[in-house]
């Protein structure tokens, strides 16, 4: 729990990661309440255990998103420690939550016959990130000839199309230490849309840089 509150005072010092959409919230405090209340719950497995495993699938998702997203800074991190103390604890968080994440689903014997909840878990998370990179892709082209073009008449109004018109300026992307203080939202939907679709787009890397629908300017 200090872990947890030490990254969230951190975050809101260097602001790393943006203002959570209102859906992410929810999904992060239930995800990892039984990574924080495991010691209160290990004597009460037998009733808890899938569920329990069932989340901590999806909280080992979510720190491997996290560490993905910090790029370079697992690198520097190790260095800006000596500039601020703050950002070791937002650093490593993750790294420290996904390796006893591991180690509860595969070294404790009580929870071996409950291990299937645990992939259950992160099959949950891998769907929705494939989802939203379909969505995601469904509405590139759309969106790139309607920005070129100024006709925005073909453009549907939907959650996604919202998501890639204000990528840059009303939804952060990326990690990028010369940011500073900034008021967008971090919307992980939008971004493991970008991860997924970087790889087969030439106009579009992971940070969601490139030609339309991305906007550069911001």
């Amino acid at each position: 729990m200090l872990l947890c509150v030490g990254a969230i005072l951190a975050n809101g010092h260097h602001q790393v990661f943006c203002r959570p959409v209102p859906w992410v919230v929810p999904v992060l405090i239930i995800s990892f309440t039984p990574v924080v209340l495991f010691p209160r719950l290990r004597d009460k497995l037998q009733r808890f255990a899938a569920p329990v495993l069932f989340l901590l699938g999806i909280a080992a998702c979510i720190c491997l998103y996290c560490i993905l997203f910090l790029h370079e800074m697992n690198l520097f991190g190790l260095f800006a420690v000596f500039g601020t103390l703050w950002a070791l604890p937002l650093t490593y968080v993750p790294h420290f939550f996904l390796l006893q994440i591991l180690y509860t689903a595969f070294r404790i014997s009580d929870l071996r016959s409950f291990r299937k909840f645990f992939y259950v878990g992160i099959g949950v998370y891998v769907s929705f990130a494939v989802v939203m990179a379909l969505w995601f892709s469904a509405h590139y082209n759309t969106m790139r000839t309607a920005l070129t073009s100024g006709n925005t008449s073909e453009i549907q109004r939907n959650y996604m199309t919202e998501r890639m018109l204000g990528m840059h300026f009303k939804y952060h992307l990326s990690f990028c230490q010369y940011d500073g203080w900034r008021p967008p939202l971090h919307d992980p939907s939008v971004v493991v849309a970008i991860w997924l679709n970087a790889p087969f787009r030439s106009d579009l890397d992971y940070r969601g840089m490139g030609g339309p629908p991305i906007r550069t300017g911001a």
